[in-house]
Protein backbone atom coordinates (compact mmCIF):
# COMPACT_ATOMS: atom_id res chain seq x y z
CA UNK A 1 0.00 0.00 0.00
CA UNK A 2 1.14 3.47 -0.52
CA UNK A 3 -0.33 7.01 -1.19
CA UNK A 4 -1.54 8.17 -4.07
CA UNK A 5 -0.30 11.55 -3.92
CA UNK A 6 1.90 13.20 -1.79
CA UNK A 7 0.37 15.55 1.43
CA UNK A 8 1.65 17.98 3.71
CA UNK A 9 1.83 15.44 6.22
CA UNK A 10 3.41 12.52 4.46
CA UNK A 11 6.09 15.07 3.18
CA UNK A 12 6.94 15.55 6.77
CA UNK A 13 7.41 11.84 7.99
CA UNK A 14 9.28 11.10 4.96
CA UNK A 15 11.74 13.99 5.88
CA UNK A 16 12.08 12.61 9.27
CA UNK A 17 12.66 9.40 7.97
CA UNK A 18 15.42 10.60 5.88
CA UNK A 19 17.23 12.44 8.21
CA UNK A 20 17.08 9.34 10.63
CA UNK A 21 18.54 6.94 8.28
CA UNK A 22 20.96 9.50 6.63
CA UNK A 23 22.22 10.24 10.83
CA UNK A 24 22.48 6.37 11.11
CA UNK A 25 24.46 6.46 7.79
CA UNK A 26 26.70 9.36 8.77
CA UNK A 27 27.77 8.19 11.90
CA UNK A 28 29.16 4.70 10.55
CA UNK A 29 30.49 6.61 7.42
CA UNK A 30 34.82 6.40 7.53
CA UNK A 31 36.42 9.30 6.48
CA UNK A 32 39.28 8.26 4.84
CA UNK A 33 41.12 9.31 1.29
CA UNK A 34 39.47 6.50 -0.83
CA UNK A 35 35.72 7.01 1.07
CA UNK A 36 34.17 10.27 0.01
CA UNK A 37 31.07 10.10 -0.73
CA UNK A 38 28.16 9.05 1.06
CA UNK A 39 25.37 7.59 -0.98
CA UNK A 40 21.97 6.45 0.86
CA UNK A 41 18.62 5.19 -0.70
CA UNK A 42 15.30 5.25 0.33
CA UNK A 43 12.09 4.06 -0.47
CA UNK A 44 8.81 6.22 0.14
CA UNK A 45 6.14 4.40 -1.69
CA UNK A 46 5.39 1.52 1.11
CA UNK A 47 3.62 2.59 3.88
CA UNK A 48 3.00 0.56 7.11
CA UNK A 49 -0.93 0.15 7.49
CA UNK A 50 -3.31 -2.91 8.79
CA UNK A 51 -5.18 -4.55 5.83
CA UNK A 52 -7.98 -3.06 4.23
CA UNK A 53 -11.40 -5.60 4.11
CA UNK A 54 -13.45 -6.08 0.44
CA UNK A 55 -16.23 -8.10 1.80
CA UNK A 56 -18.36 -9.46 -1.03
CA UNK A 57 -22.65 -10.61 0.14
CA UNK A 58 -23.31 -13.66 -0.99
CA UNK A 59 -25.72 -12.52 -4.27
CA UNK A 60 -22.61 -10.24 -5.41
CA UNK A 61 -20.00 -13.68 -4.91
CA UNK A 62 -21.74 -15.99 -6.48
CA UNK A 63 -22.67 -14.11 -9.52
CA UNK A 64 -19.12 -13.24 -10.24
CA UNK A 65 -18.09 -17.10 -9.36
CA UNK A 66 -20.79 -18.15 -11.59
CA UNK A 67 -19.61 -16.10 -14.24
CA UNK A 68 -15.99 -17.38 -14.06
CA UNK A 69 -16.59 -21.02 -14.23
CA UNK A 70 -19.43 -20.65 -17.26
CA UNK A 71 -18.14 -18.91 -19.71
CA UNK A 72 -14.80 -20.57 -20.80
CA UNK A 73 -13.75 -17.12 -22.84
CA UNK A 74 -12.84 -13.65 -20.74
CA UNK A 75 -15.98 -12.10 -19.15
CA UNK A 76 -16.53 -8.88 -17.62
CA UNK A 77 -18.49 -7.08 -15.03
CA UNK A 78 -19.22 -4.58 -13.00
CA UNK A 79 -20.06 -3.95 -9.47
CA UNK A 80 -22.12 -2.02 -7.04
CA UNK A 81 -20.07 -1.15 -3.87
CA UNK A 82 -20.73 0.37 -0.46
CA UNK A 83 -17.61 2.18 1.30
CA UNK A 84 -18.36 1.30 5.32
CA UNK A 85 -15.03 3.01 6.05
CA UNK A 86 -11.56 3.47 5.06
CA UNK A 87 -11.06 -0.03 6.02
CA UNK A 88 -14.06 -1.83 4.92
CA UNK A 89 -15.35 -2.09 1.40
CA UNK A 90 -19.05 -4.40 0.33
CA UNK A 91 -19.96 -5.52 -3.21
CA UNK A 92 -23.28 -6.01 -2.88
CA UNK A 93 -24.29 -6.69 -6.37
CA UNK A 94 -22.85 -7.21 -10.08
CA UNK A 95 -23.99 -6.45 -13.64
CA UNK A 96 -22.67 -7.55 -17.12
CA UNK A 97 -22.61 -5.18 -19.96
CA UNK A 98 -22.97 -6.04 -23.59
CA UNK A 99 -19.36 -6.85 -24.32
CA UNK A 100 -17.33 -9.25 -27.67
CA UNK A 101 -14.68 -11.23 -26.08
CA UNK A 102 -12.29 -14.20 -26.86
CA UNK A 103 -9.81 -16.66 -24.88
CA UNK A 104 -8.00 -13.53 -24.15
CA UNK A 105 -9.39 -10.26 -24.37
CA UNK A 106 -13.02 -8.58 -23.54
CA UNK A 107 -13.58 -5.69 -25.84
CA UNK A 108 -16.95 -3.39 -25.45
CA UNK A 109 -18.14 -0.34 -28.18
CA UNK A 110 -18.88 2.93 -26.99
CA UNK A 111 -22.61 2.85 -27.61
CA UNK A 112 -23.20 -0.27 -25.43
CA UNK A 113 -21.05 0.71 -23.05
CA UNK A 114 -23.12 4.44 -22.91
CA UNK A 115 -26.76 2.41 -23.13
CA UNK A 116 -26.11 0.45 -20.36
CA UNK A 117 -24.34 3.41 -17.68
CA UNK A 118 -28.12 5.11 -19.01
CA UNK A 119 -30.24 2.09 -18.13
CA UNK A 120 -28.71 2.44 -14.25
CA UNK A 121 -30.94 3.50 -11.57
CA UNK A 122 -29.45 6.33 -9.75
CA UNK A 123 -28.32 4.33 -6.38
CA UNK A 124 -26.27 2.05 -8.92
CA UNK A 125 -24.91 4.23 -10.73
CA UNK A 126 -23.66 5.91 -7.46
CA UNK A 127 -22.27 3.55 -6.45
CA UNK A 128 -20.72 1.39 -9.35
CA UNK A 129 -17.50 1.91 -7.60
CA UNK A 130 -16.31 -1.70 -8.86
CA UNK A 131 -15.21 -3.49 -12.16
CA UNK A 132 -13.42 -6.88 -12.84
CA UNK A 133 -12.84 -9.64 -15.89
CA UNK A 134 -11.52 -12.87 -15.53
CA UNK A 135 -8.48 -14.60 -17.37
CA UNK A 136 -9.71 -17.79 -17.99
CA UNK A 137 -7.14 -20.46 -16.66
CA UNK A 138 -4.02 -17.72 -17.32
CA UNK A 139 -2.27 -15.99 -14.19
CA UNK A 140 -4.28 -13.02 -12.94
CA UNK A 141 -1.17 -10.31 -13.87
CA UNK A 142 -1.54 -7.45 -15.70
CA UNK A 143 -1.30 -6.78 -19.09
CA UNK A 144 -0.33 -3.27 -20.85
CA UNK A 145 -4.33 -2.55 -21.64
CA UNK A 146 -5.22 -3.33 -17.84
CA UNK A 147 -2.96 -0.32 -16.41
CA UNK A 148 -4.00 1.70 -18.92
CA UNK A 149 -7.56 1.05 -18.16
CA UNK A 150 -6.60 1.59 -14.90
CA UNK A 151 -5.21 4.80 -15.02
CA UNK A 152 -7.74 6.10 -16.78
CA UNK A 153 -10.51 5.37 -14.95
CA UNK A 154 -9.18 6.75 -11.89
CA UNK A 155 -7.91 9.72 -13.86
CA UNK A 156 -11.46 10.32 -14.24
CA UNK A 157 -12.19 10.25 -10.68
CA UNK A 158 -10.79 13.49 -10.41
CA UNK A 159 -10.00 13.75 -6.50
CA UNK A 160 -12.89 12.31 -4.78
CA UNK A 161 -14.15 8.57 -4.69
CA UNK A 162 -12.64 5.55 -4.77
CA UNK A 163 -12.20 2.63 -7.15
CA UNK A 164 -11.84 -1.67 -6.99
CA UNK A 165 -10.21 -3.34 -10.04
CA UNK A 166 -9.98 -7.09 -9.91
CA UNK A 167 -9.23 -10.13 -11.87
CA UNK A 168 -10.47 -13.54 -11.42
CA UNK A 169 -9.65 -17.25 -13.05
CA UNK A 170 -10.85 -20.76 -12.94
CA UNK A 171 -8.15 -21.67 -10.94
CA UNK A 172 -9.19 -19.37 -8.09
CA UNK A 173 -6.70 -16.71 -7.72
CA UNK A 174 -8.16 -13.03 -7.55
CA UNK A 175 -5.66 -9.66 -8.47
CA UNK A 176 -7.15 -6.64 -6.27
CA UNK A 177 -6.11 -3.16 -6.81
CA UNK A 178 -8.13 -0.48 -5.10
CA UNK A 179 -7.74 3.34 -5.74
CA UNK A 180 -8.99 5.19 -2.54
CA UNK A 181 -8.73 8.84 -3.48
CA UNK A 182 -10.21 10.26 -0.42
CA UNK A 183 -8.35 8.52 2.02
CA UNK A 184 -5.27 9.52 -0.78
CA UNK A 185 -4.05 5.07 -0.43
CA UNK A 186 -3.76 2.62 -3.18
CA UNK A 187 -3.75 -1.08 -2.23
CA UNK A 188 -2.78 -4.19 -4.12
CA UNK A 189 -3.21 -8.17 -3.33
CA UNK A 190 -1.49 -8.44 -0.53
CA UNK A 191 -2.90 -5.22 1.24
CA UNK A 192 -6.25 -6.84 0.77
CA UNK A 193 -8.27 -9.43 3.03
CA UNK A 194 -11.37 -10.75 1.30
CA UNK A 195 -14.35 -12.15 2.90
CA UNK A 196 -17.79 -13.37 1.96
CA UNK A 197 -21.39 -13.12 3.59
CA UNK A 198 -23.61 -15.40 4.53
CA UNK A 199 -27.25 -15.56 6.09
CA UNK A 200 -25.48 -16.07 9.82
CA UNK A 201 -21.87 -14.65 9.82
CA UNK A 202 -19.06 -14.21 7.38
CA UNK A 203 -16.88 -17.03 6.16
CA UNK A 204 -13.96 -15.79 7.98
CA UNK A 205 -16.11 -16.03 11.20
CA UNK A 206 -17.81 -19.25 10.16
CA UNK A 207 -13.96 -20.85 9.58
CA UNK A 208 -13.09 -19.29 13.09
CA UNK A 209 -15.41 -21.30 14.79
CA UNK A 210 -13.89 -24.37 13.64
CA UNK A 211 -10.53 -23.80 14.71
CA UNK A 212 -11.17 -26.31 17.96
CA UNK A 213 -13.26 -28.82 16.36
CA UNK A 214 -10.86 -29.49 13.51
CA UNK A 215 -7.60 -31.31 14.60
CA UNK A 216 -4.78 -32.25 12.23
CA UNK A 217 -3.26 -35.47 13.11
CA UNK A 218 0.56 -35.66 12.32
CA UNK A 219 2.72 -38.05 12.44
CA UNK A 220 6.77 -37.81 13.67
CA UNK A 221 9.12 -40.31 12.76
CA UNK A 222 11.35 -40.99 16.30
CA UNK A 223 14.28 -43.67 17.40
CA UNK A 224 13.48 -46.85 19.22
CA UNK A 225 15.43 -47.28 21.99
CA UNK A 226 16.89 -50.52 20.60
CA UNK A 227 17.46 -48.78 16.98
CA UNK A 228 13.92 -49.67 15.72
CA UNK A 229 12.40 -47.00 13.36
CA UNK A 230 8.90 -46.21 13.78
CA UNK A 231 6.27 -43.61 13.80
CA UNK A 232 4.55 -41.95 16.83
CA UNK A 233 1.60 -40.40 16.37
CA UNK A 234 0.93 -36.82 17.81
CA UNK A 235 -2.03 -34.18 17.35
CA UNK A 236 -1.52 -30.93 16.98
CA UNK A 237 -4.38 -28.11 16.66
CA UNK A 238 -5.19 -27.15 12.84
CA UNK A 239 -3.52 -23.30 11.85
CA UNK A 240 -5.75 -21.19 10.35
CA UNK A 241 -4.99 -18.14 9.85
CA UNK A 242 -7.72 -16.03 8.51
CA UNK A 243 -10.09 -16.47 4.77
CA UNK A 244 -7.84 -14.32 2.85
CA UNK A 245 -5.09 -17.26 3.53
CA UNK A 246 -7.42 -19.83 2.89
CA UNK A 247 -7.95 -18.94 -0.59
CA UNK A 248 -4.95 -18.25 -3.04
CA UNK A 249 -5.09 -15.48 -4.65
CA UNK A 250 -2.46 -14.26 -8.08
CA UNK A 251 -1.23 -10.72 -7.97
CA UNK A 252 -1.75 -8.71 -10.87
CA UNK A 253 -4.20 -5.84 -11.63
CA UNK A 254 -6.25 -4.40 -14.67
CA UNK A 255 -8.90 -5.08 -16.83
CA UNK A 256 -8.60 -5.68 -20.62
CA UNK A 257 -11.38 -3.48 -21.74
Amino acid sequence: MKPIRMTEEAEIEILKQCFDKFKKELDNFNFNINETKLNISFNVSEVAKEKITILFTQNAYIKMQALVDFYDTEVGWYGMVEKINDRLYRVYDVKVCKQYVNGSKVDTDDDDTLQFFNSLTDEEAEHMHFQAHSHVRMSTSASPVDLQNQADVVHNLGKTGFYIFQIWNKNGDISTYLYDIDANMYYDSKDVVIDIETEDATVSEFLDSTLDLVIEKKYYPYQEPKGKKGKKEETSPATYNNWNNYCTYGNGEGWDW
